[in-house]
């Protein structure tokens, strides 16, 4: 997909959702003054590059509903960054959950659901949930192992959904209703959390 060879650099807003649009993206980095990019329900498929996530006025990224395996990861601190929502839902992303999204001092509302994460929940995602998190939705996923305490002990100004993954997640926890996979669905995910 070439989305920045014709498109303005002044451009603040970017909706290209429901398409057809396949491929990777194309850089992005020369649209600096772009406050929102919606690639939403699309095909759109490999690497989420850093540069998409680091554009350094953008507030909204919705990247849902597409075939991302993976995203990179954002190799220095954003705090300049003014990125607040993060919608990556619907995709097939993999591997651990993005530990370096607690690096972005402006986010508030994360959705990684209904992906393929494995590991464990970090607890550094425990550290922001409450605090500078507001939301974060991580259902129908892999993760394994016990909750960081915050999920525990959860504020209710905070939205979060846990479900469906292969968590130790009681039930009297709002976070985790809904349950978790059976054993047969968590059969291939490693569990060293004994």
């Amino acid at each position: 997909m070439e989305l920045c060879p014709v498109l303005p650099i002044n451009l603040r807003k970017l909706s290209l959702s429901h398409n057809v649009l396949s491929g990777h993206i194309s850089p992005v980095s020369i649209l600096k003054r772009l406050t929102a990019l919606d690639l939403s329900d699309n095909r759109l498929s490999g690497l989420v590059r850093q540069e998409v996530l680091t554009l350094p006025m953008v507030v909204r990224i919705n990247i849902s509903s597409n075939q991302f395996t993976e995203m990179e990861a954002i190799p220095y601190p954003g705090e300049d960054l003014q990125l607040r929502v993060l919608d990556a839902h619907a995709n097939r992303l993999r591997g651990r959950l993005p530990i370096s999204l607690v690096n972005i001092a402006n986010l508030s509302s994360i959705d990684l659901s209904h992906n393929q994460f494995s590991g464990r929940i970090p607890s550094e995602y425990g550290a922001k949930l409450g605090s500078s998190w507001k939301s974060l939705f991580l259902e129908d996923n892999f993760l394994i192992g016990n909750l960081p305490p915050q999920f525990v002990n959860g504020t209710a100004a905070v939205r979060a959904n846990l479900a469906h993954n292969c968590l130790r997640c009681p039930p009297n926890i709002r976070f985790c209703r809904g349950g978790q996979r059976t054993n047969s669905e968590c059969a291939g995910q490693l569990d060293h959390s004994t």
